[in-house]
């Protein structure tokens, strides 16, 4: 019976893992993407931003979802929800969900539309000089990107430590 316990619980960590790959791999990277994007073929800007609201709303919002109830189960299994590491990763998880839902979400929306409007308003083939409202958006979309891979990056190392 132990050894199907011990099963059961790698199980369920590798899918607790799984999901943390899931839900913060590709947003670790947004910021390279959307930069490497603006610079060499902004054209492809509100296809981008499309994709990464899709992707938020879909599998990463899923991925949230399985890595809380994953660690949940952990957490039950483990005895550990009196655990201070247990407590403020599952409290950064919340902030990070808040952040994503909240801001980044209907920022890259936002994004999508004004690059759409502004790559059109320019004509056929001219430089593109994006708006001061899109350049305070798209820094807003960064500086949130950056909190959320700090928090992403301390409960990882919560989870690693698990101080006492």
């Amino acid at each position: 019976m132990t050894m199907i316990a011990m099963s059961i619980y790698n199980l369920v960590l590798w899918i607790h893992v799984a999901a943390v790959v899931i839900a913060f791999g590709a947003p670790f990277i947004y910021p390279l993407i959307l930069a490497r994007i603006t610079a060499n073929n902004p054209e492809a800007l509100p296809g981008v931003y499309n994709a990464m609201v899709h992707a938020g709303r879909t599998l990463i919002s899923g991925a949230y979802l399985v890595l809380f109830l994953a660690g949940a189960y952990l957490a039950t299994d483990g005895d550990l929800w009196s655990a201070s590491w247990v407590s403020a990763s599952l409290l950064i998880l919340i902030v990070v969900i808040g952040l994503s839902h909240g801001v980044s979400l209907p920022t890259e929306k936002k994004l999508s539309a004004m690059a759409s409007e502004e790559l059109a308003a320019r004509g056929a083939g001219g430089a593109i000089t994006f708006s001061a409202e899109y350049e305070q958006s798209y820094r807003k979309l960064n500086v949130v990107g950056a909190i959320t891979n700090v928090l992403v990056l301390i409960a990882l190392l919560l989870m690693v430590i698990q101080p006492s």
